[in-house]
């Protein structure tokens, strides 16, 4: 199979800014040369034969292995007791493992047969390990396994999901943020392109009648220099608390991400007055996200956007290698719920990209999310688009836009059946979605008369299809 080569238009694509970053990172942290900054970590499956240095990836043949072997190359008596610490895919994993001294170091055996929920998953998953040496200097590594074999071609038909009906008196909340201008530019924080419009653009659709006809007021956008830490925190931590239960809650987020030089542990949003030598006092960490999910949303019909065009993580990794990205992977586990859909712009390890070439300047997630949004994902022309809907649809039209470089993720607990666009949403649509089948002709009658739109008679349609009566339209 020929190799496939990532799109180069000059000045298009939010890797090169991303790449900036990581190596100014990279230079803060690590002032000294490569070879001085390789971490005592590798990763080794033995029923693959494979070994892995750290903070790299590795295509595997399949997921059907019950061990995997951390190695810690430094003399015990160097590593703090107690700081052994491992994840598998965001999940804490030190239950799974146990360790040995040897004389060359510490090995650290993963028994992946021994607790539910750790062997890996077809596509992408991440290894984390982590220790403290007797300085108290933090040594990570992260390793990135990836099936082999193409994604499953998607069925249409399947992605044909029948919405969820509204709630009735429920009302609708967003924050949308978008940062394409950074203040800390200086200091080598470097602008996006299109952000600020895609964030912009995903508020006027969510203003439309296709989008629910959000309240202004309802709605808070941050932009540029807006997107201040405080203004961010605000946003998530206060306004949102207005959303009730029975209410709709969309976040959109656009902007970089990326992890602590000084901790690489530590994954952020950078907002707009967020210094590169202080993320942990000037970003918004990625835990506290966790924490809007869990402790401030009342409401249970929850909508994240994420396009975090963040660069590669770089602890332990020279100046010339490569390392992997979970900020993606970390926000879809905090907002993972079965009443909540989260899409992200990337998979595990993946870039955005963003040009001119995609409406006129936009990251091609919100380009295609957006006409997703406006019926191009509506698979059974029923006139909504679901959540599931809109990721098929996003998730094939991204991957084939960007030759298969960047690949839109949805969590595992995805709620297809949310409607997000369309007919469902549309204000005047209301009063047919809250028809009484039970009450036949006349509550259908009382609609028209209320609201005589072309929607609405749609609506009107499906109520009395399930009361097994007739519409007959008189022109």
């Amino acid at each position: 199979m020929s190799p496939i080569h990532e799109p180069q238009p000059p000045n298009s694509m939010r890797i090169g800014v991303c790449l900036c970053l990581t190596l100014l990172c990279v230079a803060l942290l690590f002032p000294a040369t490569a070879a001085d900054t390789t971490e005592p970590i590798t990763l080794e499956i033995p029923q693959m034969q494979l070994q892995l240095e750290p903070n790299s990836a590795a295509v595997i043949a399949s997921t059907n292995f019950d061990e995997i072997l951390i190695h810690v190359t430094k003399s015990p008596t160097q590593v703090s007791p107690g700081t052994l610490f491992t994840k598998i895919n965001t999940q804490a994993a030190n239950m799974i493992m146990t360790t040995t001294t040897m004389s060359d170091g510490i090995l650290c055996k993963l028994d992946l047969s021994h607790h539910e929920g750790f062997h890996l998953q077809p596509g992408r998953n991440s290894v984390e390990f982590s220790f403290a040496d007797l300085m108290k200097r933090v040594h990570y590594a992260s390793f990135l396994l990836q099936t082999s074999g193409t994604a499953a071609i998607r069925d249409p038909k399947r992605a044909s999901i029948t919405p969820d009906r509204p709630v009735a008196g429920a009302d609708r909340f967003a924050v949308v943020v978008g940062i394409a201008r950074y203040s800390d530019s200086a200091g080598g924080i470097t602008s996006l392109q299109f952000a600020d419009r895609d964030a912009q653009d995903f508020r006027d659709f969510l203003l439309s009648p296709d989008g629910g006809s959000f309240p202004k007021d309802n709605i808070r956008l941050l932009l540029n220099e807006d997107a201040t830490s405080q203004n961010v925190r605000s946003a998530l931590f206060t306004f949102l608390t207005k959303a009730q239960p029975q209410d709709e809650v969309v976040l959109y987020l656009a902007g970089h991400g990326a992890p602590d030089p000084n901790d690489p542990r530590n994954l952020y949003l950078l907002t707009y007055d967020t210094k590169l030598e202080d993320m942990g006092g000037t970003a918004f960490p990625m835990w506290q996200l966790q924490d809007v999910f869990t402790r401030v949303l009342k409401a249970k019909r929850v909508v994240t956007f994420a396009d975090t065009c963040h660069s590669y993580g770089f602890s332990g990794a020279s100046a010339h290698a490569k390392s992997n990205n979970l900020v993606n992977q970390y926000l879809s586990h905090f907002a993972n719920d079965s009443d909540r859909a989260v899409i992200t712009a990337s998979d595990i390890s993946q870039l955005s990209y963003e040009s001119d070439k995609w409406g006129g300047g936009h990251g091609v997630f919100t380009f295609f999310l957006l006409k997703g949004l406006h019926g191009e994902a509506d698979f059974n022309k029923d006139g909504t688009v679901t959540a599931g809907e809109l990721f098929t649809y996003i998730h094939d039209s991204v991957d084939k836009a960007t030759e298969g470089n960047q690949s839109p993720m949805a969590v595992p607990g995805l709620a297809e059946h949310l409607p997000l666009s369309g007919v469902g949403l549309r204000k005047n649509s209301h009063a047919a979605f809250l028809i009484d089948p039970s009450r036949g002709m006349g509550n259908a009658v009382t609609a028209l008369w209320k609201f005589p739109t072309p929607d609405v008679r749609v609506g009107v349609r499906s109520s009395l299809a399930e009361a097994k009566l007739t519409f007959l339209p008189t022109r």
